[in-house]
């Protein structure tokens, strides 16, 4: 722990044990007289309100927003805020930024902020029945938890992280109160119109959503028609207590357009580029579908001014965000100086290792309201995919409302989600020999059209089969088998607990020596649920898995494999990132989830998993790592772990990737397949004898040199073949 924050946390203890606590009247805020224990810490001073204590650095304001209203509710500056944000704050715009502070509201009419924490926000939150708090931090989130605890609250544990499962659904929501959709019941997102989020004039941003009465007069008085607003991320500054779905709803209605903000991580604060971007934008598209916003819109990320030496990182990092927010089905914008991120993204517009934006959104502040640029050619983004941030007045006044706002102007007319959201399922099988014959088209419902969806999984059977999963684009899980001889039967629904469908984030599926199957699905609730296909092809319905200690299993990835003694390995990361393993034995019953340990690391962090069984008892487990990079060990039969080691990439000493699967072979050895950096699929061997072949690039459908994929999923068969099913990008 920081020395400073031990100490600290020390003083608020002592603090805690020795203050006796005064009840202040109902929406009041009030300075507590420090008793003698308390007084002999001076760096620290007690704050009470609404009858709890709390014990913050004796540096922080305090600010009572009953008497002050109009009190901007900074999180970039240290301060303890007591009541509710006034809906007309006094904001001044172009803050960034987040730091330890406090924001403690009464309970009744709490702004929205939900009962979850948020790390990738960076935020955490209590509630009991008197208090909501929310506390944010740059680097002391020990410091804000300790506040918090010290008070006598517990603080909320995060909600479960997801990644996309396509289609148009509602994820958990994490910016606002909200139960979560019960398994297999897929909720409906996109009660705002992807339209919204197009418009071609002037437009503005502010620091915190403005009241509901500024925006109307601001409509009839002013010449803007679209406003910016901050949803959220790490460096989000201002409190937005007007920002709710109604908000979103209202102002749709009156003719407001929008531009959905992202403000996370900036370029001098990326540590693992390719993971940070990607839970940057599953946490964006929660945020988004908090509000109404669905498939088709644009999401902008905020990334600031920086210099030259980022320019890696940052390409790396918005490669991720992009790729991630196209396979939730929304498009994909950028915020950024035309002198360093614009300029950045138009050198390598050409370069396949990044992914680029839908839509541009420029910072030049040359006083034009037009998209043009002298930093981004003429050709570039010129389908109308350009926004301009042309000025920052400060505070501008219309219709009697001041607001402190950026100037925009908007030429943003997209007509439909990006291609991963039409993503294709294709299935190639590497022969024995070595040989690729090609990739055929996965048909649909019934063996009629082609099945599109964004999460697949598959495996092997020991008849020479195969089964699929999929996960479509309305959200829900479908399987599919392919027989022996090469017939495809297409994709069923399969039904959830209740429903007739079983909405999924993601799935995976093992073939049993007994010629049964186990699936593993990622519910709508965000959740592990478990079911088996018995061999005569019924099935047995999905029972939710007991997690570590709780009654359910929040994940947000899983694998299953088959073992030679009919027994199965399942691997979970759980809802803090890590890995978790445990076994279900032939008869039935489950070990129970247990975390496997990092690289010099008692838990192993990572963003996605994969398991083999092998002919021997052992298996073999794939994680990419928080760096984005693919780790590989090995469990033995008797239960020991290798420990987990980088694969070298091609040419490189770590292998960057997406996705990953993994498939154990009759011969002892086991093939691999990922996703790369670049999006395309490659694929290596892994011999009896531990050997590497090294990853080579898998050629694509219709003689392509190479596969542009999104998901990727590996099998092995009886015969020493194996099977790549592959969602195309």
């Amino acid at each position: 722990m920081n020395p400073r924050i031990s100490t600290f946390l020390r003083a608020v203890v002592a603090a805690a044990a020795a203050f006796t606590v005064p009840v202040a009247a109902a929406g009041s805020a009030q300075a507590a007289t420090p008793s003698a224990a308390s007084s002999s810490t001076p760096d620290v001073k007690a704050v009470s309100y609404q009858g709890r204590v709390f014990h913050v650095p004796a540096s922080w304001p305090v600010v009572d927003l009953a008497a002050d209203p109009r009190a901007c509710v900074r999180f970039d500056q240290h301060a303890v805020y007591l009541g509710h944000p006034g809906d007309r704050q006094d904001c001044p715009p172009r803050l960034v930024g987040r730091t330890e502070a406090l924001l403690v509201e009464p309970v009744a009419g709490a702004a929205p902020g939900g009962a979850e924490s948020n790390p990738v926000a960076r935020v955490v939150r209590a509630v009991d029945g008197t208090v909501t708090v929310t506390g944010t931090y740059d680097t002391d989130q020990k410091l804000v938890q300790g506040i918090v605890t010290a008070a006598g609250l517990a603080v909320a544990p995060p909600a479960p992280r997801t990644g996309p499962a396509a289609g148009p659904r509602v994820a958990a929501k994490s910016a606002g109160a909200q139960a979560p959709a019960a398994a297999g019941a897929a909720a409906v997102a996109g009660s705002i119109p992807a339209s919204a989020t197009n418009y071609t004039g002037k437009g503005f941003d502010a620091c915190t959503a403005p009241s509901g009465a500024a925006m109307s007069a601001w409509m009839a008085n002013s010449p803007y028609q679209a406003v910016g607003i901050y949803i959220g991320g790490s460096n989000r500054a201002c409190s937005q207590p007007n920002l709710t779905a109604n908000w979103v709803q209202q102002q749709t209605g009156i003719g407001w357009h929008f531009l959905p903000m992202y403000v996370g991580v900036q370029a001098s604060q990326i540590k693992y580029a390719a993971t940070e971007g990607a839970d940057a934008a599953d946490d964006a598209v929660k945020q988004a579908q908090a509000l109404g916003f669905g498939p088709g819109a644009v999401l902008y990320y905020d990334m600031e001014n920086y210099s030259p030496q980022y320019t890696g990182q940052v390409l790396a990092f918005l490669t991720a965000w992009t790729n991630e927010l196209h396979a939730w089905g929304f498009n994909s914008g950028v915020y950024s100086s035309s002198s360093s991120g614009m300029k950045d993204l138009v050198a390598n517009a050409g370069n396949s290792a990044y992914a680029m934006p839908d839509v541009v959104f420029a910072a030049n502040w040359n006083g034009t309201a037009d998209t043009n640029d002298p930093y981004i050619p003429a050709g570039y983004w010129s389908g109308h995919q350009r926004v301009h941030q042309y000025a920052s007045p400060g505070n501008e006044t219309w219709g009697n409302v001041t607001i402190g706002i950026d100037q925009d102007y908007l030429d943003v007319q997209l007509t439909g989600t990006p291609p991963s959201q039409s993503s294709q399922f294709f299935l190639g099988v590497r022969q024995s020999t070595g040989a690729w014959p090609g990739f055929a088209i996965m048909p649909g419902s019934g063996g009629a059209g082609v099945f599109k969806g964004s999460e697949t999984a598959v495996t092997g059977m020991p008849n020479g089969s195969s089964q699929q999963l999929g996960v479509g684009l309305d959200g829900n899980l479908y399987h599919a088998t392919r027989s022996a001889t090469g017939t495809l039967s297409g994709f069923s629904a399969l039904n959830g607990i209740g429903t007739s469908t079983m909405a999924a984030r993601r799935a995976a599926i093992a073939g049993m020596p007994d010629g049964s199957s186990q699936v593993l699905a990622i519910g709508g609730d965000g959740n592990v649920y478990h079911r088996i296909r018995q061999s005569d092809g019924s099935w047995s319905g999905f029972g939710p898995l007991p997690g570590v200690g709780t009654p359910t299993m929040a994940a947000a990835d899983v694998a299953i494999t088959a073992m030679p003694d009919g027994s199965a390995q399942v691997l979970a990361i759980g809802n803090d990132g890590n890995v978790y393993h445990e076994s279900r034995f032939s008869d039935g019953n489950w070990s129970g989830f247990a975390p496997l340990a990092g690289v010099g690391t008692p838990t192993m962090a990572a963003g996605r998993v994969a398991i083999a069984g092998m002919p021997d008892g052992s298996s073999q487990v794939l994680a990419i790592g928080n760096d984005g990079n693919v780790y590989h060990e090995s469990r033995f039969s008797n239960g020991a772990w290798s420990g987990f080691a980088a694969l070298p990439g091609v040419g490189t000493p770590t292998m960057a990737a997406r996705t990953v699967g993994i498939a154990g072979m009759g011969d002892g050895s086991s093939q691999v397949a990922v996703i790369g950096a670049n999006g395309n699929v490659y694929h290596e061997i892994r011999a009896g004898n531990g050997s590497w072949s090294g990853f080579g690039a898998v050629q694509g459908p219709y003689g392509s040199s190479t596969f542009p994929a999104q998901r990727v999923a590996i099998a092995g068969l009886p015969d020493g073949s194996s099977q790549l099913v592959a969602i195309r990008g």
